[in-house]
């Protein structure tokens, strides 16, 4: 059972981290990407298209290797959340923005916004697996 949460946090862990390579790779579309939710000032998309790569990078490493564990399930945990609930209102306020999720080639208007939101609840759903199989397996062994 174990083989499972740790499965999913891979997978997931991979993800993020494929994302964050992809968006190092050209900063500026990344940039471009953020800028097209229309919820943030330049200033800050330019800060958050430094950034946001590096800690996906980070956060994908620490869920494939299991380390810093805890602190990298809760980064991606929020940074998951934030990027349901930006397309989300790009959705609902009927923006054609771009993803951004990997790379600037993905427009999410090409296909809507249906695929980007449930992957990234799928990969929320991948974190939750990993959390309840280790309390489980933890739960046994102490007994």
């Amino acid at each position: 059972m174990s083989y499972l949460g740790r499965g999913a946090e891979i997978l997931v862990g991979l993800a993020f981290a494929w994302a964050g390579v992809v968006k190092l790779m050209d900063p500026s579309a990344f940039l471009a990407a953020i800028l097209t939710y229309e919820v943030f000032g330049h200033a800050f998309a330019v800060v958050a298209s430094l950034l946001v790569p590096y800690l996906e990078v980070c956060v994908g490493a620490g869920l494939v290797f299991g380390t810093l564990k805890q602190g990298s399930r809760l980064i991606a945990i929020a940074l998951l959340i934030a990027f349901v609930v930006l397309l989300v209102q790009a959705a609902i306020r009927g923006l054609d923005a771009d993803c951004g999720c990997f790379g600037g080639s993905e427009m999410a208007s090409e296909s809507g916004y249906a695929w980007p939101i449930a992957r990234d609840v799928l990969m929320l759903a991948g974190l939750a697996i990993g959390i309840v199989v280790e309390r489980v397996s933890r739960d046994k062994s102490v007994r």
